[in-house]
């Protein structure tokens, strides 16, 4: 059999897993992999800007590996859809399912709450497709700027899915460079990340924060009975990935951003697990 049939074989049979089935477990341990430089993460997004520049941020800073600090070599791939235009949840999905979808490929979708464009049903089909396929989301509620705003300060106020107000605190706080006439500027200067951003975001212990400050989000999940430390234990036996309930409704997880997640299967932000 060639491998083309091998993987289209794996492929067919991912597929015939129910929609109910337990949502998979991170595909690896960090400890797992031989050659550390070898590891490929393929990513899709839903935004066309600030979401790929952040994860050529990562790249950039810690794509190299840091052995004192515990992260191994790895590279996130950005599974880009041919135009800017951006994409719907379940397109996410679909985006790196088509660049990736191989046995063992590790595989993430990037998209927001965004309750100002009327995604409700998009963003369950999104993870019943996700769940199918051994694909890892990162939901961010409101958007992806309250994982931005993250780097430099908590923040709990619930926005019911609009991000104005993040946005806002965002271009505001003192720490923030650059970030001053975010969205309201025209080309890379309206929602790149390029000079002052990045390095404001990337600056040490910043993401080691954002992903600290994402743990106690979850810690305070408007449902209850959600835990950082859930995911902490992900394993094939215990398939939580989010931490989140598995009864709590992705649209009420109001504020959270799960992309501390993908952080901390990278390595970063690790000794901030038990803050």
């Amino acid at each position: 059999m060639s491998k083309k049939q091998q993987d289209r074989g794996t492929r067919h049979a991912r597929r015939r897993r129910g929609a109910d089935a337990s949502p998979p477990a991170v595909r690896r341990s960090l400890g797992s992999y031989g050659d550390k430089s070898q590891r490929v993460i393929y990513v899709a997004t839903e935004g066309s800007k600030t979401e790929p520049a952040y994860l050529d941020l990562l790249n950039k800073t810690f794509g190299e590996g840091d052995e004192k600090e515990g992260i191994p070599g790895f590279s996130l791939y950005y599974c880009h859809p041919g135009h800017s235009n951006g994409l719907r949840p379940p397109e996410v999905v679909e985006q790196v399912i088509s660049k990736a979808g191989g046995p063992g490929d590790e595989m993430w979708a990037l998209f927001d709450r965004d309750a100002a464009d009327s995604r409700d049903a998009d963003i369950r089909e999104a993870f019943r497709a996700a769940g199918k396929m051994d694909v890892q989301v990162a939901l961010s509620h409101p958007s992806f700027e309250l994982w931005l705003l993250l780097h430099f300060k908590p923040w709990h106020s619930q926005e019911g899915g609009i991000d104005g107000k993040v946005k806002e605190q965002l271009r505001r706080h003192p720490d923030a460079k650059g970030f001053h006439d975010y969205d309201k500027a025209s080309g890379k200067r309206g929602k790149g990340l390029d000079g002052p951003r990045g390095q404001s975001l990337m600056e040490k212990n910043r993401p080691a924060a954002a992903v600290r400050n994402a743990r106690k989000l979850v810690d305070s999940c408007p449902h209850g009975d959600c835990s950082a430390k859930r995911a902490d234990q992900t394993s094939e036996e215990n398939p939580q990935r989010s931490g989140h309930a598995d009864c709590c409704d992705p649209l009420k997880r109001d504020p959270s951003s799960d992309v501390w997640r993908l952080l901390t299967t990278l390595g970063i932000g690790n000794s901030t697990k038990h803050y």
